[in-house]
C-alpha cells in the first residue's frame, strides 16, 4: 500500500471547533485557539504558567477511547430501544442507537491518520498510544478483527455483514433511524434537523485502504469488550443466536420483568431479542470473544509493542491486566476494571487489588501501610501511570462478588473508595487515564502524599471525536503533565464531496446534535478539562530517580 501524504495536524490550542447554538440542529464552525492553563490543585504554590527550562522529558501519550465499533446487523444490539426513551424502566437500557452509527468507520479512519499526522509533525514527542477500553462493542470476534485491522492498517470494510447497510437500522426504511438519503422523511430529519446528504449512504458502504497507526500502542479491556451490549455475560447457547439468520427489530411493550430492564437484561438477555425479526446472512464471525481469545488476538496481532501491552502471562492467565515499563522512569499500569458478572460500571476484583499492591511496591523506595506508616521499600523510584476503561467515579459495581470458581473465582469486588485508599498510600502514582463516561473530564484526587490527576477522554463514536495527548516533565520541585485536545482533521463542515473526510465530517457534525448519547451535547467538557497543565508533588527521591538535579 503506498504511503499517504501525513495530514497537517491543527492542536486545540490553534483552533477549536465549536458547535453554534442554532435550533433544532448545530453546525460547527471554527473558533480561536485554547492556551494551556495551570492547575495547581495537587501543589502549594502556582508556578510560572509555562514548562522550565530544566525540566526533564519523560514520555509523550496519546489517549483515546471508547471506538464502540459495531456490528449493524448483529442479533445482539438493541437500537429498538431508543423508541422507550421517556419510559423510566427503560432508562438504563439507553441509549441505544447513535444515528451517526453507520459512519463509525469513517470517524476512526480519520482519527487514526491525525494521530500519525501530529507524530509526524514533531518526531519524537510521541512515543506511545493507549486505548482504554470498549473498543468493540458488543465483544463479538468480527468487531475484535475490524478494530485491529484500524491500527494495523489493510482492507476496511464498513458494512461488513450488513449487505451494504441494507440490514443496519440506517437501510431498514424505518422512520425511527436516520438515514441521509434525499428519499428518507424518517424523524431524526422531521424533529432533529438533521440532514440531507445525498449518496452518502452508497458511499458510505464502500470499502477503503486503512492507513494503520503508525505509533507503537497499547490496549485495554472494555465493559463492551466483554459482555453483551456491554451489559451482560454471555449465556449459554447465545452464540447460535448471533450467528442466525434473524435480527431482532422490535420489543413488546410488555416485554421482560417489572421493574428496571437493565436489571433484567443482566439476567437474562435473550428476553428482548424475541420480537419482530429482520432477516440477515449467517455470520460465524459474529460469535462472542472470550477475555482469553481478547488477550491471545492481541498477542497475534501486527504492530508494536508485540502484544500490545499484553503478555504471555497474559495469555496463560486469561487475566487482562499488566505493567508497562518501556518507557525511562515511568511504570504504566493497565487495570481490567470490568465486572465480567454484568452491568456497565467498573470494579478491581481481589486478585487484580492485591497485584496491584505488588506493582506499586516494586516502583516504590518508601510507601505507607494500611495504618499509615511509613515503610521502606525494595523497588527503584518510578513515575506511576494507571489506565483503565472505568475512573473513580464509575468504579461503582459490586455485583457477583464471591461468584464463580476455580481460577475465576472473584471473590471481594474492590470499588472507588477502597481502590483510591491503596493508590494514596503510593506517592509516585501521578495520572490516572479512563474512558467509559465519553465526557472529557479532569478531576484532582488530593491524598496524604500531594495525590494525582484523573484524566477521562471523550469517545471517538460520539461528540467530539476528540483525543488527548499528554506529555510528562519533571521539574526541579514537582512534576508537570500537559494535556492537549486534539480534533478529528475531518473538515469543521460536510462538504458533499462523499470522500473519507466528507463522511468523517458528517458523522462528527451529527454526533454534535445527538442529545440522547452518553456523553450528551457537551461532552468535551468545560476549559478545565482540555488544554492543562496538572502539576504534582512528588519526593526528592523520584526526582533523582528521574534525573532532575
Amino acid at each position: 500500500m503506498p504511503e499517504r501524504d501525513d495530514i497537517k495536524v491543527i492542536t486545540t490550542v490553534e483552533t477549536t471547533l465549536v458547535p453554534d447554538q442554532a435550533e433544532p440542529y448545530r453546525r460547527l464552525h471554527l473558533h480561536s485557539g485554547e492556551q494551556h492553563t495551570v492547575r495547581n490543585d495537587l501543589v502549594p504554590a502556582t508556578p510560572d504558567g509555562e514548562p522550565a527550562r530544566d525540566e526533564v522529558r519523560l514520555a509523550g501519550l496519546v489517549h483515546f477511547t471508547d471506538f464502540q465499533i459495531a456490528d449493524l446487523a448483529s442479533p445482539s444490539r438493541v437500537e429498538f430501544l431508543q423508541r422507550r426513551e421517556g419510559q423510566p424502566d427503560w432508562a438504563r437500557m439507553l441509549p441505544a442507537y447513535r444515528p451517526q452509527e453507520f459512519l463509525l468507520a469513517h470517524a476512526i479512519e480519520m482519527t487514526v491518520r491525525t494521530i500519525n499526522g501530529l507524530v509526524a509533525r514533531e518526531p519524537g514527542r510521541w512515543d506511545i498510544a493507549l486505548t482504554t477500553g470498549d473498543n468493540t462493542d458488543s465483544a463479538q470476534s468480527n468487531e475484535l478483527d475490524a478494530f485491529l485491522t484500524y491500527l494495523a492498517g489493510g482492507t476496511i470494510e464498513p458494512a461488513a455483514g450488513t449487505r451494504g447497510f441494507s440490514d443496519a437500522p440506517v437501510g431498514l426504511d424505518d422512520e425511527n433511524y436516520y438515514n441521509p438519503e434525499p428519499s428518507s422523511h424518517d424523524q431524526w430529519k422531521k424533529t432533529k434537523g438533521l440532514p440531507t446528504h445525498a449518496g452518502a449512504l452508497t458511499a458510505s458502504a464502500k470499502p477503503f485502504d486503512g492507513e494503520g497507526l503508525k505509533l507503537p500502542w497499547l490496549s485495554c479491556f472494555g465493559n463492551h469488550d466483554c459482555l453483551v451490549q456491554g451489559r451482560s455475560a454471555e449465556p449459554r447457547g447465545y452464540d447460535d443466536f448471533l450467528t442466525g439468520r434473524a435480527k431482532p427489530i422490535g420489543v413488546a411493550e410488555d416485554a421482560g420483568p417489572r421493574g428496571d430492564k437493565l436489571s433484567a437484561y443482566v439476567e437474562d438477555p435473550t428476553w428482548v431479542s424475541q420480537g419482530a425479526s429482520h432477516p440477515i446472512e449467517s455470520d460465524s464471525g459474529r460469535r462472542m470473544v472470550t477475555k482469553a481469545e481478547y488477550v491471545n488476538r492481541h498477542l497475534c496481532a501486527l504492530g508494536s509493542p508485540q502484544g500490545h501491552g499484553f503478555t504471555e502471562d497474559n495469555r496463560a492467565s486469561g487475566r487482562a491486566y499488566y505493567v508497562y515499563d518501556e518507557l525511562p522512569g515511568v511504570r504504566m499500569i493497565v487495570l481490567d476494571t470490568t465486572n465480567i458478572a454484568g452491568h456497565v460500571d467498573g470494579c478491581v476484583d481481589q486478585r487484580q487489588f492485591e497485584w496491584l499492591e505488588e506493582k506499586l511496591v516494586e516502583v516504590h523506595t518508601s510507601y505507607l501501610s494500611e495504618s499509615g506508616e511509613a515503610v521502606s521499600g525494595g523497588g527503584d523510584d518510578r513515575l506511576v501511570v494507571i489506565a483503565s476503561h472505568h475512573g473513580l467515579s464509575t468504579m461503582t459495581n459490586g455485583f457477583g462478588a464471591g461468584s464463580g470458581a476455580g481460577e475465576d473465582r472473584r471473590g471481594k469486588l474492590y470499588l472507588a473508595d477502597e481502590v483510591e485508599k491503596l493508590l494514596h498510600r503510593f506517592a509516585n502514582v501521578a495520572l490516572w487515564l479512563s474512558g467509559h463516561t465519553h465526557v472529557n473530564k479532569i478531576t484532582p484526587r488530593p491524598g496524604e502524599g500531594g495525590g494525582f490527576w484523573e484524566a477521562s477522554t471523550g469517545s471517538i463514536a460520539e461528540w467530539p471525536v476528540q483525543f488527548r495527548g499528554i506529555e510528562i516533565s519533571a521539574g526541579p520541585s514537582m512534576v508537570r503533565m500537559r494535556t492537549t485536545m486534539v480534533d478529528s482533521q475531518a473538515p469543521a463542515t460536510p462538504d458533499g464531496t462523499l470522500s473519507l473526510e466528507d463522511l468523517a465530517s458528517l458523522h462528527r457534525e451529527i454526533a454534535a446534535n445527538d442529545e440522547g448519547s452518553v456523553g450528551g451535547l457537551y461532552a468535551e467538557g468545560a476549559v478545565a478539562d482540555r488544554n492543562q497543565d496538572l502539576l504534582v508533588s512528588v519526593s526528592n527521591e523520584l526526582l533523582t530517580a528521574l534525573g532532575v538535579s
